[in-house]
Parts: C-alpha cells; structure tokens; sequence
C-alpha cells in the first residue's frame, strides 16, 4: 500500500486478501461443540489472476501457490477447549 501513499485518492484504498473461509459446525458428539475451519489464500507475492498466470518469477514464487489451512476447534463440556490444525 506505500506506492499509493501520494496519490489524492489514497484514503480511499483498502487493503485486501485473496482468499477463502469457510466455516462448518458438525455433531460429531452431543454435548461437544465442533467447529471445522478452511483458510485458504493465495501468496501476496504474486498478484494477479491466479488461474492465468503461470511459472515462477525470478525469486522463485509459484504464480499459483495457495496456502490451506485445516482446523478443528472442539468445546468440552467442561469449558475447555481443544485445537487440531494442519497447514
């Protein structure tokens, strides 16, 4: 966002994430509230259409690189809480 610093309409940008959420909450178990969350995004270093450019650029960077990550939040009945994620 520094390269719009100077320009007369800079307080009206808004920095974004290309990504994706998703948000699930399925009864494994009565009683056990579990939520399971998707988190993907693309990397920052390669703006763009992901889906139309292709190759690496000169450090290295996929054009098309998304990190995932999975998670699943599970609350105990005796208010505790347990975390499993994978990236």
């Amino acid at each position: 966002m520094k390269e719009f610093q100077g320009i007369e309409y800079s307080a009206f940008r808004v920095p974004c994430i290309f990504g994706y959420v998703y948000i699930n909450s399925p009864n494994f178990r009565p009683g056990v509230k579990t939520d399971f969350y998707l988190i993907s995004r693309k990397d920052y270093r390669r703006p763009g259409r992901r889906f139309i450019v292709r190759g690496l650029n000169e450090e290295g960077n996929a054009a098309n690189y998304a990190e995932t990550e999975h998670a699943f939040v599970s609350f105990q009945p005796n208010g505790s809480m347990k975390i499993a994620s994978f990236v």
